[in-house]
């Protein structure tokens, strides 16, 4: 509404600046009008013609009549083509406009996030820590449960390992967004650290019944950076598994023009094509199954980014219920 109201003031502005324009235009030409009228006037003196007078009179306002359109239409052509630009200004602003306030309220939803993700581990695991404290001081050691306190500090573990995850996303996002994330750049094979991620995941995998059909014909190696390249496998490795629905997943590795291609496909629940747009966008969340909605969802932010340092690029396609691609393209020799 705001964009709209100045835009409107300076239109009015404009036509003001026009109106006034053709005032000046138009006295001038009178007064020239007025001064040919005199000169005619003394012509008449001399010829005593009245025709010749009326000729001429007609003459001078014809010519009064043109210039004056002609001046009217040289300005209203500037004055049209200045506010066709400071529309299309205005539209260029109202949209910039829109899209902050839509960061803004994506930024807001992600802070509240956070604070949820943050705050919930931490208090179910002090509830359970108090909970045993006092089975501790106020139980005989005959009633104490070892099984039951081992349970408790697995828990907590878990739970400490899940805070770790998050705190060091945070971390990652800061060090995008103010520039300070530097990358070591060593040999690595591509092939060797997807194989070394999977066996992290191995009870995962034997928990949810997961197949995993890793592909590679040969090591692909390049120069890059070995912790965060598998982070960014890592992380899409766990979507795979947390939206795949327990059915194959394939894993594909191989050259291509000068380049590493990194493959992973499921078979779950895909990705909507509104999605697809922003999956890669910080602060921005998929509107899929609220179920699957846990953790800060940066991870493809930071994944993103990771690959575009090192010149590469990420990309998906996804049709829903059938299942997601993701495609990384590393360049084996950096220029």
């Amino acid at each position: 509404m705001e964009f709209n109201r100045l835009y409107a003031y300076y239109k009015k502005k404009l036509s003001f600046n026009q109106n006034l324009t053709g005032l000046f235009i138009k006295l001038g030409l009178n007064s020239i009008f007025g001064i040919l009228i005199y000169f005619s006037i003394d012509i008449l003196y001399v010829y005593q013609d009245k025709i010749f007078l009326l000729l001429l009179v007609a003459v001078f306002v014809m010519i009064s009549f043109l210039v004056e359109l002609t001046w009217e239409n040289k300005e209203l052509g500037k004055l049209k083509k200045k506010e066709k630009i400071y529309a299309q200004d205005f539209i260029e602003l109202n949209h910039e406009y829109q899209e902050a306030l839509k960061n803004i309220k994506a930024r807001d939803e992600f802070l509240s996030i956070v604070s949820h993700e943050l705050k919930t581990p931490l208090t179910v695991m002090l509830l359970k820590l108090h909970s045993e404290l006092n089975n501790i001081k106020n139980a005989s050691l005959a009633k104490f449960s070892v099984h039951e306190l081992m349970e408790v500090l697995k828990n907590s573990e878990k739970q400490i390992k899940r805070l770790t995850i998050m705190i060091n996303d945070l971390l990652d996002v800061s060090l995008i967004t103010t520039g300070r994330m530097d990358l070591q750049l060593t040999d690595t094979d591509l092939v060797k650290i997807t194989k070394q991620v999977s066996m992290s995941f191995s009870e995962v995998l034997k928990k949810e019944k997961y197949k995993v059909k890793i592909t590679a014909k040969s090591p692909v190696s390049g120069k890059w950076d070995k912790v965060r390249i598998e982070q960014v496998i890592t992380n899409l490795f766990s979507n795979a598994i947390k939206y795949g629905g327990g059915k194959p997943i394939d894993i594909q590795i191989l050259k291509s023009w000068g380049s590493a291609k990194f493959i992973i496909k499921d078979r779950g629940m895909g990705i909507a094509a509104s999605d697809q747009k922003v999956v890669f966008d910080l602060f921005r969340r998929s509107s899929g199954n609220s179920e699957h909605k846990n953790g800060l969802g940066v991870g493809l932010f930071i994944s993103s980014q990771i690959v575009k340092m090192h010149g590469g690029n990420i990309k998906v396609t996804s049709t829903p219920v059938r299942g997601t691609n993701f495609t990384i393209e590393l360049p084996l020799k950096r220029s």
